[in-house]
């Protein structure tokens, strides 16, 4: 009955999912296009808005028609550019979790949060070149030194990222739907340095329902919780510890700024020593301009670590990082060089349909604007993208 849905346009997330922004916004999920607002266009929000509020909103109700009508809603169009490249996307991945409770919610119209996507901040030690203020707070400082004229815009995207530590009802709306919670996925910033989830955590194990839940961490690794390793995580039906490693080495150093390769390597054999029974190690790759070429590299030390699970994600904002944008002719040298990979068959060839693929929109000047992002990092930095990438570098002369 599953294929059915997978094959249809029908998403369940709209019936079951809430994700909550890094600047206390609402949406969907963590791929839909925009952001959830009510009928004079104002943004929901946590500090005002209960969950079921905003999953009972005009917007949310207008979501669902649109799929039980059949329609690809636009919104939606990073799932369905990744099913165009044959890849599996987010609405196909929660069918395969979940059917049960996607057929019986849509069927029957059952709002209620099953799914939690909780982006708890901006709060991040790290400024990864593919991310922005809104999910980095180290961010601010570099979009400071950019455009310092703007110095209060930037700065306003770190009061909007502290809104987990400001006093507000979200956990207390949040703690109404425990009984009814089946995933978590928390996220950031970085979330393990984001204590208030812990609170959340507590609540699932003193109302006797953590065993029926299951948790899904994107971390960038360059942190260990001890006390939740210990005495939070255990209690759980499963902790699913996904690591953001999007290259290794300097490369990896210079794409997630400050991040050390070392520190990172050695966290992850940690938690892989643990001892936590219920835990499940994963690698989550987010294919980019920067890394796409040295994939190959990465499949090797992945395999090394031997994960559970290689995640294969794709960037699809910033849209000058996203790699359909790269020309055709740089595509094809990229492309025979992962052919050669001789390990993680699938994965390499899920980067290789996404690849070929032509994207819904060319950027125009696209090498004029991924030479101008570069450089003004590297400046503000004092990094330098030929050094680190040679290869990619005398394919586009980045830096003559």
């Amino acid at each position: 009955m599953v294929e059915k849905y997978i094959k249809s346009n029908m998403c369940m997330l709209p019936w079951t999912s809430i994700e909550t922004r890094p600047d206390g916004g609402y949406k969907p999920c963590c791929l839909y296009r925009g952001e959830l607002k009510d009928p004079n266009g104002v943004k929901y929000n946590t500090k005002q808005h209960s969950i079921m509020e905003v999953m009972n909103s005009s917007a949310m109700k207008e979501l669902r028609a649109k799929f039980l009508a059949g329609e690809k809603p636009v919104e939606c169009a990073s799932c369905w550019k990744e099913e165009d490249s044959n890849k599996l996307s987010k609405r196909q991945h929660m069918w395969m979790k979940a059917p049960v409770i996607g057929q019986a919610h849509i069927i029957k119209n059952i709002i209620e949060p099953r799914f939690i996507d909780l982006k708890l901040g901006n709060i991040c030690n790290l400024k990864c070149r593919i991310c922005a203020p809104n999910s980095s707070s180290q961010w601010v400082n570099d979009m400071i030194k950019l455009d310092p004229k703007k110095k209060d815009y930037w700065q306003q995207f770190n009061k909007d990222g502290l809104w987990p530590r400001e006093e507000n009802e979200f956990y207390k709306d949040l703690e109404k739907h425990i009984e009814s919670i089946s995933f978590f996925e928390i996220t950031g910033g970085e979330p393990l340095m984001i204590k208030e989830q812990f609170a959340i955590l507590r609540k699932c194990i003193d109302a006797g329902v953590a065993d029926k839940i299951e948790i899904h961490y994107n971390t960038n690794g360059t942190q260990y919780p001890e006390e939740a390793v210990k005495d939070i995580w255990p209690y759980f039906k499963r902790i699913e510890i996904a690591f953001s490693i999007d290259d290794i080495g300097n490369r990896f150093e210079y794409q997630r700024h400050p991040a050390v390769w070392e520190e990172v390597n050695k966290n992850i054999k940690r938690f892989q020593n643990s001892a936590m029974q219920n835990l499940s190690i994963q690698i989550c790759t987010t294919l980019n301009f920067l890394n796409i070429y040295y994939l190959s590299d990465l499949a090797y030390k992945v395999k090394e670590w031997s994960p559970d699970f290689w995640h294969i994600n794709i960037l699809h904002h910033p849209i000058e990082f996203d790699i359909q944008q790269i020309p055709d002719q740089v595509k094809s040298i990229m492309i025979d060089n992962l052919q050669k990979c001789q390990i993680y068959p699938n994965e390499i060839q899920s980067a290789i349909n996404y690849l070929k693929n032509n994207p819904s929109y060319k950027l125009p000047h696209w090498q004029k604007v991924i030479t101008n992002k570069i450089k003004v990092i590297d400046a503000v930095r004092q990094e330098n993208f030929a050094k680190i990438f040679p290869e990619l570098n005398n394919f586009l002369r980045i830096y003559e």
